[in-house]
């Protein structure tokens, strides 16, 4: 599974996650998008290998208060959903 998502990340385009965000009614300011895409290009394993303990709250200062509200839902939804594949 690590194989998969390092490729898919390897991949990834801001276009992408902008496209991601909007799908979820998350609209990211410049800085939201270059802060997300760095984090996630250089921080999935660490996402992917503590989800349950993953400290979302330490990022909130990056995000506008409307945005990192939904972030964190999203975050909760798809920790959920993709749980049985992550361990």
């Amino acid at each position: 599974m690590d194989n998969l998502i390092k490729n898919y990340v390897a991949k990834l385009t801001k276009e992408q996650v902008t496209s991601f965000a909007l799908m979820h009614n998350i609209v990211l300011s410049d800085s939201e998008l270059d802060f997300t895409y760095a984090f996630i290009k250089n921080h999935w394993q660490d996402i992917f290998k503590n989800y349950d303990n993953f400290n979302l709250d330490a990022y909130k200062n990056h995000y506008t208060e409307d945005n990192f509200a939904k972030i964190k839902i999203l975050f909760k939804e798809y920790s959920e959903k993709f749980k049985p594949f992550l361990n």
